[in-house]
């Protein structure tokens, strides 16, 4: 009997002797993540994934284009790998996070990106000779996230924003959520709230997007139990001497009280000197993106002309300022359908109610925003612009349910109320996206405006006055006008002027449906143009399709004299 369960012992010894010895040899021919080079493929990881986020495709939200990992191995080196779309199908849901997997097999990229996840200067990809295999005894703890000191934040004298962080702290103060239209043109929510550590330190922490409806219901009023978060791949910034981290795309995930021995360690530590006898979250004032007027008065930007807007070489916001002299609507065109709750557009109802893809809440009646185009001029060419709801309600001072059952004259135009915004000079914050520069897409995006008198004035292109043969081409089409101007004498017979103004009211004559231009106090110059009929040229200054060229440029050339 003895004799047996000494030979049961010593076979489970030797069994677990021999496992660990397998580890160790098996450590010993393990890659470490940042020995990575290009010269082979026959890496052999043993690794945690520490992260893991889906990549939606650019033009369809609801396709997957990509899924993107974090890897980590025992020595804390981490590389970010990417399984491509046509490996979606076999590796989707296979691979979780804070899991430990042997994989093998990768072809090595540098892809050289600005803002990175590690500071890897390689990345994997995953191939079909890829191998994942879990391991159910990990050989060695996880430490997942890699979180960066509050007070090493505040105090860095340049901020290191090209490597996203990670940021542990106590929810302690709010502001109210709003919407805004981010630079690629697309609406979305913003939240900003106050995270403090041990030591008291707080950074104000801004969320975009779907994170603001993930932590709302954990922000209500009288809460007396910490709200712990771990903000991971968040990205640094400092904007007007404020220090904070942002979410950054897909890439941040926001963990709200998660199970975690960090979280268990942060909260006992916190409670032992703030009990959960007192309010913990206070309503911190918001005070709004800042307006155009307050960007141009710091003297944060230049303001450019619309000629140079046109041919930017970099990718974007820029301020240009111009007058708008053509709205670019229909009937039915110059607003769309919102959901109630968020500014994301919703299709045909289901039965008698809408439901929003984004937000997943339902309405019996849609919400109408200001969706409309406008063609602005400011002497070097002009532009057709996109205004969204907030910049037009700006302009026209009403909403856009307010104006929908208004009738133009003839019963097929837009809303009288949106006449208001003609003739109005104005600067504008456009983003220049890659469509625009390869002119696949004419129309830009306004993100601000500012119509304060006395800073468009000093912004706005200097009036020219010389003679001059304005030609006016319009881009995209095969037919082109050109307009000479007839110099007449004024005081003195020698003395000419042409005037910009009396180019475009004359060519405003030519569509009746144009609303009238102003005409600004000085000299005016007749302009004659024989045009027997319009549509002989294809020519109209109100409707635009983005079909058709968009942008109009009005060359003034010195004259000889």
């Amino acid at each position: 009997m003895i004799n047996c369960l000494n030979k049961q012992f010593y076979t489970a010894y030797t069994k677990k002797l021999l496992e660990q010895i397998f580890r160790i040899r098996m450590a010993e021919v393990f890659d470490m993540l940042m020995d990575v080079n290009a010269r082979k493929l026959e890496w052999n990881f043993q690794v945690y994934v520490v992260h893991l986020w889906e990549v939606p495709n650019r033009f369809n939200e609801k396709e997957i284009n990509g899924i993107e990992i974090v890897l980590q191995d025992v020595q804390g080196g981490r590389i970010q790998a990417s399984i491509p779309k046509p490996l979606l199908k076999k590796w989707r849901g296979k691979i979780v996070e804070f899991k430990m997997y042997i994989m093998t097999h990768f072809i090595v990229v540098d892809k050289k990106e600005k803002t990175k996840t590690t500071n890897n200067r390689w990345s994997l990809s995953f191939s079909h000779r890829t191998t994942v295999q879990p391991v159910s005894k990990p050989s060695y703890p996880l430490e997942a996230f890699s979180f960066k000191p509050i007070p090493e934040l505040l105090d860095a004298d340049k901020l290191e924003d090209s490597v996203l962080i990670d940021v542990i702290g106590e929810v302690v103060g709010k502001e109210d959520p709003r919407e805004l239209i981010t630079s690629k043109g697309r609406e979305t929510k913003r939240l900003a709230v106050i995270l403090e550590d041990l030591e008291n330190n707080s950074i104000g922490c801004v969320l975009f997007g779907d994170m603001v409806d993930q932590i709302l219901p954990y922000l209500e009023e009288g809460r007396v139990e910490p709200l712990i978060v771990i903000a991971q791949f968040f990205k640094p910034s400092r904007w007007n001497g404020k220090t904070s981290v942002q979410s950054h795309f897909d890439v941040s995930k926001l963990r709200i009280n998660p199970d975690l021995d960090e979280v268990k360690d942060f909260r006992n530590r916190r409670l032992s000197e703030k009990p959960s006898n007192s309010t913990r979250i206070s309503q911190v004032t918001s005070h709004g993106p800042r307006s155009g007027a307050d960007e141009i008065k710091n003297g944060d930007v230049v303001v450019k002309t619309i000629e140079e807007a046109l041919s930017s070489s970099q990718e974007g916001p820029i301020w240009i300022a111009g007058t708008i002299v053509s709205i670019n609507a229909g009937k039915d065109d110059w607003f769309y359908k919102s959901c109630r709750k968020c500014p994301k557009k919703v299709e045909t109802p289901i039965g008698n109610r809408y439901e929003c893809g984004k937000c997943g809440h339902t309405h019996a009646s849609a919400s109408l925003r200001f969706k409309v185009e406008v063609l602005v001029y400011d002497g070097t060419g002009s532009i057709m612009l996109l205004m969204w709801d907030r910049e037009t309600a700006q302009l026209c001072g009403r909403q856009a349910e307010q104006i929908k059952d208004e009738e133009s004259s003839d019963g097929e135009g837009y809303p009288p109320t949106l006449d208001s915004m003609m003739d109005r000079r104005l600067l504008f914050k456009i983003n220049v996206k890659a469509s625009n520069m390869k002119q696949y897409d004419h129309v830009y995006t306004v993100m601000k405006i500012c119509d304060d008198e006395d800073i468009v004035e000093m912004n706005h292109p200097k009036p020219v006055q010389n003679n001059a043969s304005a030609n006016l081409i319009e881009t995209g089409c095969s037919d082109s006008i050109g307009i000479s101007a007839v110099v007449v004498n004024m005081h003195n017979d020698t003395e000419s002027m042409v005037s910009l103004d009396g180019v475009e009211d004359s060519v405003t004559s030519l569509k009746s449906k144009t609303p009238a231009k102003r005409a600004p106090m000085g000299l005016k110059q007749s302009v004659h143009v024989n045009i027997d009929t319009e549509d002989e040229f294809g020519f109209s200054t109100n409707k635009f399709s983005r079909k058709t060229g968009k942008r109009q440029r009005i060359q003034i050339n010195e004259s000889d004299n």
